[in-house]
């Protein structure tokens, strides 16, 4: 029966259930692929476009795909037919880490610390399926970032940090020497009057003076200079 133009109660009802329905269906197959990839693939060295193609299917399964796709409301039945599909998400998410970076190591450093994030999603005391090939995978992402990439950052850092402190305790002295040693800092000489300022073509401004010619880097906040070497008489 329709009333003006929309169907009854109950006809909307079970467009709704058979939506439903659907949807579970549809998860359930998608989850099964994603398990048929991680059974064919090798963890050890993977295919990228293989794991990420595991990744969408397994995300049907995810409550985060539900609540995208509106269908929290069969979130029960779907952790049935789609059993540990947050856990199988994160773990194809690291292979394909992995498969593009060409090792554990590369993956690291490849998507600057998403591996180890996805890798410390997967829950340590996880017995679900692929548990096999899940949790050693894990265990040695989790181990190379401790025992190889996580020291070579500190390192690094330390370096950076030294480093910086040795420009901070230069600072003034590297001022002090340029002003001295170049004509350019040196307000007291082009007020004099032997130089006259231009403009170069060629990305680098030319100073000549007493006999020398002096090129600079582009300064930033314009164009460049040329200061070329006149008769002081010229200016009187």
């Amino acid at each position: 029966m329709l009333i003006f133009g929309c169907g009854s109660k109950t006809d909307i009802a079970v467009k709704k259930q058979q939506e439903r329905e659907s949807f579970i269906k549809w998860s359930a197959e998608s989850y099964q692929n994603g398990i048929k990839i991680f059974q064919e693939m090798d963890f050890s060295a993977p295919d990228k476009e293989k794991a990420e193609k595991a990744a969408t299917a397994f995300f049907a399964g995810t409550h985060s795909h539900m609540e995208f796709s509106k269908r929290t409301d069969c979130s029960m039945e779907i952790a049935k037919v789609c059993p540990d599909a947050e856990t199988l998400y994160y773990t194809a998410q690291c292979l394909a880490i992995i498969g593009e970076g060409g090792s554990i190591e590369e993956g690291h450093y490849l998507k600057d610390g998403m591996l180890i994030y996805y890798a410390e999603l997967i829950p340590e005391a996880y017995s679900g399926v692929m548990m096999d090939k899940v949790l050693p995978l894990r265990s040695e992402i989790i181990d190379i970032y401790e025992d190889v990439v996580k020291p070579q950052k500190v390192a690094k850092e330390a370096r950076r940090k030294k480093m910086q402190a040795e420009y901070n305790r230069t600072y003034s002295e590297r001022v002090a020497k340029q002003a001295d040693d170049d004509p350019y800092y040196d307000e007291e000489y082009y007020a004099e009057g032997y130089f006259e300022e231009d403009y170069d073509y060629d990305g680098y401004r030319v100073e000549k003076g007493a006999g020398k010619g002096r090129e600079h880097p582009r300064q930033s906040g314009g164009g460049t200079r040329r200061w070329r070497n006149i008769n002081p008489d010229m200016l009187r």
